[in-house]
């Protein structure tokens, strides 16, 4: 997110469109959120992430914990996934996350669209 509006690149909420003057009181809300964030993690003992992504994002943010990040992800049986038949299912592309301007899911609308089309 830092990127986004240090760049000052347009994103669908409109975030980084406005005056230079909006672009650098949002940089500095989010650099003071990131060292608070970052204050935060030094006093944890062990961190755990749930993909590699949130695990190196986290280690960015929480310099002093770098060592003590753990990825655990999440539990998922997919022995029963493998004898699922393939035939006759219909073609499907499923999206699962949050609704931020960094995701960009706007972009994954579009490429679906012209993929379809």
């Amino acid at each position: 997110m830092l990127a986004l509006v240090w760049e000052r690149r347009p994103t669908d909420d409109g975030g980084t469109r406005g005056s230079r003057l909006h672009a650098c009181l949002k940089l500095v809300y989010y650099l003071l959120f990131a060292l608070l964030y970052g204050r935060a993690g030094d006093a944890a003992d062990v961190v755990l992430a749930n993909s590699t992504w949130t695990a190196d994002h986290i280690r960015s943010l929480w310099r002093s914990a770098r060592g003590r990040v753990r990825i655990l992800y999440p539990p998922c049986d997919t022995a029963a996934l493998e004898s699922a038949p393939l035939a006759g299912r219909e073609n499907v592309v499923l999206s699962i996350g949050q609704f931020r301007p960094e995701k960009d899911h706007a972009l994954q609308l579009r490429a679906f669209a012209r993929c379809s089309s």
